[in-house]
């Protein structure tokens, strides 16, 4: 095992849940305060939905990064429409209603999830050597 991808491992991780825990507690406090009756439930699901399904799969391509870097391109985005729909088919087989009122609730960690993503995955292939192998 690389101790560089390991070492990747964990600084996106740290960063996933920093940037994660940050933003809960904003969101947590602000429906908090515009709808005090209001529940939570959903935003606490697409929370650890989104931050468990981001280190889940970004974490098995950082590992995988040396054996798939011609495919990793590939492998991010269907992994991004492959969470869509599992969180979709979650969220309606659990009762949340998702509309237009509830659409933050979902995008917020779902964005912050993927533009970690996106900075860890473009992180590894800028440093990829992809002429070494020709």
């Amino acid at each position: 095992m690389n101790p560089i991808l390991l070492k990747d491992l964990l600084r996106f991780s740290l960063l996933l849940f920093a940037v994660a825990g940050a933003s809960y507690g904003l969101h947590y406090t602000f429906f908090n305060f515009q709808d005090p009756d209001g529940t939570q439930d959903l935003i606490n699901f697409s929370y650890k939905f989104n931050v468990g399904i981001t280190l889940l799969f970004t974490s098995t391509i950082i590992l995988s990064s040396e054996h798939l870097k011609e495919q990793l391109g590939f492998i991010f985005l269907i992994s991004g429409m492959v969470k869509l729909g599992i969180f979709f088919y979650l969220s309606k087989t659990s009762g949340f209603v998702l509309d237009k009122s509830v659409f933050l609730h979902f995008f917020v960690p779902y964005a912050l999830c993927i533009v970690v993503e996106i900075i860890y995955i473009s992180k590894i292939l800028n440093r990829t050597n992809f002429s070494k192998d020709k």
